[in-house]
């Protein structure tokens, strides 16, 4: 089975067993240059499925971005972060966004900018604290994605798991198909985006998950790959 995405050469070289499709893309704004405001809702993730797609997108690039010693709070700040992100490369970070996590924000923010990956603005130019992805600079917003993430994240079923459960359960959201439709979930991929050793831990993972009734059950099939069944 195969699975297609659009990334960068960068990502490419990252994913395991990847093999290039060469396609014509279109040229990287200049420094400096203000991305243009595309007409109204262009390019918003407005179905549940374009959302789970885009959470889907936002994994798949933060687990190829970011080194493996980056932790668990840093990563689901990572994710929520490129969901959010404005052409202009902004993502803002309101408070309640912190809250919404659970993590402790310094510390996160510190471990991604000692990586390199962000940049921290206590004040930006609307006002309000943000972070800077200078990566993502001219990519679409997808800010009900980001809220369809945040909404999934604050199911009180999670007020206990640590991040890396809480990420788990993000996947399992992202890779549904519909309520209550087994779906086919990839550990050893399932692993790279939650920042797990193995695709054993992403199953361990899966099954804390499961005790707090958001996964029914799940049983490998063809390919090694995992057919879950969501809780209903």
């Amino acid at each position: 089975m195969w699975y297609l995405a659009d990334v960068c050469e960068g990502c490419t070289r990252a994913i395991r067993g990847a093999a290039e499709v060469p396609v014509r893309s279109p040229a990287a704004p200049a420094p400096g240059h203000r991305a243009a405001r595309g007409r109204r809702g262009g390019g918003e993730a407005t179905s549940p499925r374009q959302q789970r797609l885009a959470a889907r997108a936002a994994l798949m690039y933060t687990a190829a971005s970011l080194e493996a010693s980056v932790g668990p709070e840093a990563r689901l700040l990572a994710v929520v972060c490129t969901l959010r992100v404005r052409p202009s490369g902004l993502s803002p970070l309101p408070p309640g966004l912190l809250k919404v996590l659970r993590i402790p924000g310094p510390a996160a923010l510190a471990e991604l900018q000692a990586a390199g990956w962000l940049r921290y603005l206590s004040r930006a130019q609307n006002g309000g604290p943000a972070v800077f992805l200078p990566e993502l600079v001219g990519r679409p917003g997808r800010l009900r994605a980001g809220q369809w993430a945040l909404r999934a994240l604050a199911d009180r079923r999670l007020a206990g798991s640590g991040a890396r459960a809480r990420l788990a359960a993000l996947t399992v959201a992202a890779w549904q198909e519909e309520s209550g439709v087994p779906f086919l979930l990839d550990p050893d991929g399932g692993a790279r985006v939650c920042g797990l050793e193995c695709p054993e831990a992403f199953e361990t993972a899966l099954a804390g998950i499961g005790a707090v009734g958001l996964l029914d059950r799940w049983r490998t099939v063809g390919a090694g790959l995992l057919l879950c069944t969501p809780a209903r």
